[in-house]
């Protein structure tokens, strides 16, 4: 009877994580060129963002709060201050983009980014880079 009941409770383990491992393929990812730009005032430095550049990460990479909501939201869902200047805390949007130190639990484009590619400042930068092009005006 005890061996039944363990094989029973794995068995379920089993779909459970086949069932979790299913839900983030359903999911589709906007289409590219997706426009960031949450900033206030607005001064023309939002970012043109392409999931496809983007393919060979996780959703959760980024999505962090998929553990809550269950699946994907804008950053500006929890991140809803949009002051121009960085400010303490996590509502700050703008650190949300910025903080360069790359924290695994709370990640950042600019920390990934400098993580991924050290001091380029074709991908790290902020005046003619990838993220950009035009500069911050």
């Amino acid at each position: 009877m005890k061996k039944l009941l363990i094989a029973c409770l794995c068995m379920m383990g089993i779909v459970f994580v086949a069932i979790g491992a299913g839900a983030q393929e359903d999911w589709t990812a906007p289409d590219d060129d997706l426009v960031i730009d949450f900033i206030k005032p607005k001064k023309e430095i939002g970012v043109v963002f392409n999931h496809s550049s983007h393919e060979n990460y996780e959703c959760v990479d980024c999505h962090h709060n998929i553990k809550k909501s269950g699946e994907p939201t804008s950053c500006a869902t929890c991140h809803d201050n949009f002051s121009a200047m960085p400010t303490k805390g996590y509502k700050s949007y703008f650190k949300a983009m910025h903080y360069k130190r790359n924290n695994t639990k709370r990640p950042s484009c600019l920390g990934c980014h400098v993580k991924e590619f050290g001091n380029d400042k074709e991908m790290t930068g902020c005046v003619n880079s990838a993220c950009h092009p035009e500069g911050i005006k």
